[in-house]
């Protein structure tokens, strides 16, 4: 693993000299698919240029002078100056125009000023700017309002009561958390770290994430390496379907697990995906959601055929069993076979069984909603369970022709769309289960293989530009109402792009 240069040539150099000097840190956005670059040169001018992978188009001059920040939010390109006076002015690219516009002077007498270098970041469907003030540190966030497309930003407030704070503060989202870091202005000049709280809007201490001390100022890659108990993560890609962990999952408001399981020859149960081995969460811990439901679909992974049902059966049954009670002796998971009301599964685990039963138990024996009738790869069918519940489903995820990744989200959109339509109209009792992801044959259809290109996008080398995955796809695309019933959408990196507000537009819609 190494860092390769990349510019006019081996040196790589950004421009050619002296177009690409710079007395200070420069700013670095993606957008588009491209990436973009802004900074000051030693006369004082900003300039921005435009690169890929590969190269760096030549510089261009931006309308004002200072320290400059960006970040983009839905598609559009935003930057923050601050000028040689502490004022800060927001601006946004047009991209019909290819010019910066609506320059924008926030409020000085609010608190909006400051002489360093701040910090940008999109979150949540909200930018995030973070600065320095008199050694403190404060942030703000900007809204843009759909209806009318308004927006302002938030009087600025302390992100702690940390007085002495000083360098470069960095923004970076990890793991679904938004996070800020700093050094402190003593001796010490350690980092210290803060994570955004999002339902309270205050700002918790938090370990110090970048795993070091400050030199002078930090920046938003210098956190250390990650842990998962995900149970998708795995470093083959492939393999893996999602960075967030059980514990982040559940803080993000997602209520569906899907697991692949196998029972080994000891009997233990193991996660699995595509017959490759992945962690396993021990068990479920309703402490913080003591009021929440969680769904939870089990599949048996291996197909092979070579064990009877009831050996999977019987093990999962066990494990259920031997799940730990609440202190008042109450089960952690529900086990019916009909569909039970929200009041009685609070605090529960509702088991969705997609393995087939135990054939030596009466079919009134048997537990979880059976849902062992599932129709791999298909777009549009409903499962009527020999209890009477009606699941209409979407798992349209494999796609064995050879297509471009813009035609492959355009397609699996229409099949996501077309049942949230109809979870939206449809039956009360019904259950609606939509699966937005998808992928390919990696070692025949190479740019539609990873299930990570495929929900947060990437750049298609066919059509020569970047691609909308289908998470940003579903976001900006669909009309999502206001507390209407979506059903269950299975979604694969839900967190991101790091920007977004899936999540929390399609939990606000419940009813």
């Amino acid at each position: 693993m190494a860092w390769i240069a990349r510019g006019k040539d081996d040196s790589g150099y950004v421009q050619e000299t002296p177009n690409g000097q710079t007395p200070s840190v420069p700013a670095l956005a993606t957008h588009r698919g491209e990436l973009w670059c802004l900074w000051s040169d030693p006369s004082g001018g900003l300039y921005y240029a435009v690169g890929d992978n590969n190269t760096f188009q030549a510089r261009l001059p931006f309308p004002d002078k200072g320290i400059p920040v960006m970040a983009e939010l839905l598609g559009m390109l935003h930057a923050i100056i601050i000028r040689e006076t502490g004022d800060m002015v927001h601006y946004v690219y047009d991209d019909f125009n290819l010019t910066w516009v609506s320059p924008s002077v926030l409020d000085r007498a609010s608190g909006f000023v400051s002489g360093t270098n701040p910090a940008l970041v999109a979150f949540h469907n909200k930018l995030f700017l973070v600065f320095i003030q008199d050694s403190a540190l404060y942030y703000s966030n900007w809204t843009l309002n759909p209806n009318d497309e308004t927006a302002e930003w938030t009087l600025p407030q302390e992100v702690s009561g940390i007085a002495q704070v000083g360098g470069i503060p960095a923004l970076f989202v990890l793991n679904g958390t938004l996070h800020v870091i700093c050094e402190s202005a003593d001796e010490s000049r350690e980092i210290l770290g803060f994570a955004y709280a999002s339902l309270e809007d205050v700002w918790n201490s938090c370990d110090d994430v970048s795993e070091g001390k400050a030199a002078s100022g930090v920046s938003a890659t210098s956190y250390g390496d990650r842990t998962h108990d995900s149970c998708a993560e795995s470093n083959i890609p492939f393999v893996r379907t999602q960075y967030l962990s059980i514990t982040k999952q559940m803080e993000a408001g997602l209520r569906f697990l899907d697991l692949r399981v196998r029972v080994h020859a000891d009997g233990q149960l193991y996660m699995y995906h595509g017959g490759i081995p992945i962690n396993y969460p021990i068990y479920l811990k309703f402490e913080k959601v003591m009021n929440e439901t969680v769904l939870i679909s089990i599949n048996n992974d291996d197909v092979s055929g070579k064990e009877p049902p009831h050996v999977f059966y019987n093990a999962i049954k066990a494990h259920i069993e031997a799940t730990p009670l609440y202190a008042d002796g109450s089960p952690r998971w529900i086990a019916a076979r009909e569909t039970v009301t929200l009041g009685e599964a609070r605090g529960k685990a509702v088991l969705l069984r997609r393995f087939h039963p135990d054939e030596a138990l009466p079919p009134n024996e048997r537990m979880g909603i059976d849902l062992s009738g599932w129709l791999n790869n298909n777009p549009d069918f409903i499962l009527e369970t020999p209890d009477g519940v009606t699941v209409n489903l979407q798992d349209k995820w494999q796609y064995s022709e050879i297509i471009p990744l813009a035609e492959l989200v355009k397609s699996k959109f229409g099949f996501v769309s077309n049942l949230l339509e109809k979870a939206a109209a449809g039956p009360p009792d019904h259950w609606f289960i939509n699966f937005m992801s998808a992928v390919g044959d990696p070692a025949k259809k190479g740019e539609i293989a990873e299930s990570h290109w495929i929900a947060v996008g990437a750049h298609s080398k066919i059509i020569g530009r970047f691609v909308q995955g289908m998470n940003p796809t579903v976001r900006k695309q669909f009309p999502l109402g206001v507390k209407t019933r979506y059903g269950v959408i299975a979604m694969d990196y839900p967190e991101l792009p790091k920007d977004s507000d899936l999540i929390s537009r399609l939990v606000g819609t419940n009813v």
